[in-house]
């Protein structure tokens, strides 16, 4: 039993010291803790202090990943070519013979090709389809702006010239014919406007077929050169009239006053008209002389 005793008083002894090791390092660790706040307050007044010298950093903004283009899936216009195309065809074995039904013919193919020429014009650089709708779209145009010329309805064929001109300004049937039109509704200026386009725009080969055209373009030119002219010869005579109408009976006035002068007043007084500034000038320069006298004369420094 003593020994039994012994042991717990020992094991007691031990957990005493453990707890007393335990406190003193508690203590330790507070002191330390304690001791270190300040410099913990320091180091968050130095950060925040250069948080407001230190301008905010722009966040980075990174462009979006580009989308993959869409695939290019071209139209199918089969239908539509085969149909207008057939149109076309009957419009042209009617043109020499009746006119009015190749303009039904054409007018139907244009309504078939224009709700999808804006797309074809959009597609034609990978759908081989789009650009055969365009050359037939601009040859039915064309077509139905020769039949309405034929017709003598020069109004709607100058019409349709210039729609075409406005798709395709490198059309050239289209200033040929506009050249025309526009002298039978009797405007020489649009004329000439669109001739010389086609002279100055095309080469030698392409007006090589309408050699009959050009020699009428050139006059048409120098008629509207000459009355160009001719205007310009008017309006400078009547700007040389208004001029002489003050201006003749100034120069009438200002000559009968020099003969007036010369020939009548100078009889009268032939000192003539500044005598009297003569005698004043004579009287001055006597004064002047009389005044004239040298520092030795002074009687201030006799």
């Amino acid at each position: 039993m003593a020994d039994m005793n012994k042991v717990n008083e020992e094991h007691v002894e031990n957990t005493t010291e453990d707890k007393n090791e335990k406190d003193n390092k508690e203590e330790k660790n507070n002191n330390e803790e304690k001791k270190d706040e300040p410099k913990v307050e320091e180091k968050k007044e130095k950060e925040k202090e250069k948080a407001k010298e230190e301008p905010p950093k722009k966040e980075e903004k990174f462009p979006p990943d580009p989308k993959e283009p869409e695939p290019k899936i071209p139209t199918n216009f089969s239908n539509i070519l085969t149909e207008s195309l057939e149109h076309k065809k009957q419009g042209n074995e009617l043109i020499k013979t009746n006119l009015d039904g190749a303009i039904e013919k054409y007018e139907s193919a244009v309504k078939l090709l224009e709700p999808v020429i804006t797309k074809a014009n959009k597609e034609k650089e990978y759908n081989p389809q789009s650009q055969e709708i365009i050359t037939i779209y601009k040859q039915i145009m064309s077509n139905l702006s020769l039949c309405y010329f034929k017709k003598e309805d020069y109004t709607k064929s100058k019409e349709l010239d210039i729609k075409i001109i406005s798709f395709d300004p490198n059309y050239d049937k289209c200033y040929a014919r506009l050249f025309n039109t526009c002298l039978k509704l009797n405007q020489p200026e649009h004329a000439v406007y669109f001739g010389d386009i086609l002279l100055k725009k095309f080469t030698p080969e392409t007006l090589e077929k309408y050699k009959d055209i050009v020699p009428k373009i050139e006059e048409e030119t120098k008629k509207l050169q000459n009355k160009y002219d001719e205007i310009k010869r008017k309006e400078r005579n009547e700007f040389i009239k208004s001029i002489a109408k003050w201006v003749i009976p100034l120069i009438v006035l200002i000559a009968a006053a020099f003969c007036y002068y010369y020939f009548v007043y100078l009889k009268k007084h032939p000192e003539g008209l500044f005598g009297g500034f003569d005698n004043n000038s004579t009287n001055t320069t006597n004064k002047t002389e009389k005044l004239n006298f040298t520092l030795d004369d002074d009687p201030d420094k006799k």
